[in-house]
């Protein structure tokens, strides 16, 4: 199986989500009323050094989700990012459809970072780029992505082991952008900026206005936060996670671990907010209107305070059940946990 971008199938799928903290798998059922929530379930993985046994430990929390969801088939759509993974924009004079090919593959060539006698390449049209004129050809627009087979294979391996069937690769950050279309109204002039905080990663996505994406990936994230926090304040890392989690927001926490949660969060900051002036400075536009935040460590509700307090731009959290209808009968608590399943939501809805 090759990677697939913003395809959709009449087949029902399973979003699944798995990063290095949890798995998590929402199914969709979509109605004319809009989408209604079918299963959302997410297992934590165990960490181990041992990079065989993490696997195994991956392949045992997917299977406990499969399990937990009760689905009435088990066919799986995943997404994949990290370093293996390179999403880009492009634009090319105008061209017959028979050369569009030809002209991302070079292009792939030259922008990607990546072996691409050992990677994957797929890409997707943009037609409804705005403010263009129809009176002359038009230039193409679209979105490429490519991953390496290793990474695409890894994935497929897993959810294999843990007894379903991958129908479908597809890029986290591009399910990141479904979900936002599918559940933000944006105007035609805006852009917005989706920002993953996960344990070991941070995805930052820019949509604008021309939809095309533009994707940073910065190695710092909730595991590197708590790793300072822990070294400042010498208590242990399980301690502070334990803290997070049973009492998440500012005016519950230690005076000392709010301090010291403030300069962890700095750095993180600074890694944004550079990225979206380089965004905006390479693109030529005044900067990003609307930032959603989304991902595991994004439950952290003091956390989510600093960083709101120090980005540029408006923040809001993009929390898919907040609109999603709730057929599962756990409506608080998935509301609750909505934004950590952002990615495995986009997933489900690409696939419908």
């Amino acid at each position: 199986m090759g990677l697939s971008l913003l395809n959709r199938q009449k087949i029902e799928f399973a979003g699944l989500d798995i990063g290095t903290a949890a798995a998590k798998l929402v199914r969709l059922e979509k109605t004319p009323e809009g989408y209604h929530l079918a299963a959302a379930v997410a297992e934590q993985i165990d960490p181990c050094p041992d990079d065989a046994k993490q696997q195994q430990n991956r392949a045992a929390a997917v299977k406990n989700c499969l399990a937990k969801a009760n689905l009435r088939n088990r066919n799986i759509v995943c997404g994949i990012s990290g370093p293996e993974v390179v999403v880009r924009g492009f634009t090319f004079p105008p061209l017959p459809n028979q050369a569009v090919e030809q002209a991302v593959q070079m292009e792939a060539k030259q922008v990607c970072p990546l072996d691409m006698q050992q990677s994957v390449l797929d890409y997707q049209l943009i037609s409804n780029v705005p403010n263009q004129s129809t009176s002359k050809a038009q230039p193409r627009h679209g979105v490429m992505a490519v991953a390496t087979q290793r990474v695409i294979r890894e994935a497929e391996q897993l959810i294999t082991e843990a007894g379903a069937k991958p129908v479908m690769v597809d890029v986290n950050a591009l399910a990141l952008l479904n979900c936002l279309n599918e559940l933000k109204s944006l105007s035609a002039q805006e852009t917005a900026a989706v920002i993953d905080i996960g344990g070991s990663q941070t995805n930052i996505i820019v949509y604008g206005y021309d939809g095309l994406p533009f994707v940073r990936d910065i190695n710092t994230a909730g595991n590197q936060i708590v790793q300072q926090i822990s070294k400042a304040m010498d208590i242990t890392e399980k301690e502070i996670w334990q803290m997070f989690t049973q009492e998440p927001s500012s005016a519950q926490l230690d005076n000392n671990l709010l301090l010291a949660l403030n300069n962890a969060v700095v750095p993180l900051a600074n890694a944004i907010n550079e990225t979206l002036r380089f965004y905006s400075f390479q693109e030529k536009k005044s900067g990003v209107d609307r930032i959603f935040l989304c991902g595991g460590f994004a439950l952290v509700g003091a956390f989510v305070e600093f960083l709101t307090d120090a980005l540029s731009a408006p923040v809001e959290m993009l929390n898919p059940f907040s609109v999603i209808k709730d057929s599962t009968g756990r409506n608080e608590v998935i509301k609750q946990n909505g934004p950590a399943f952002a990615v495995a939501a986009g997933l489900a809805m690409r696939a419908l």
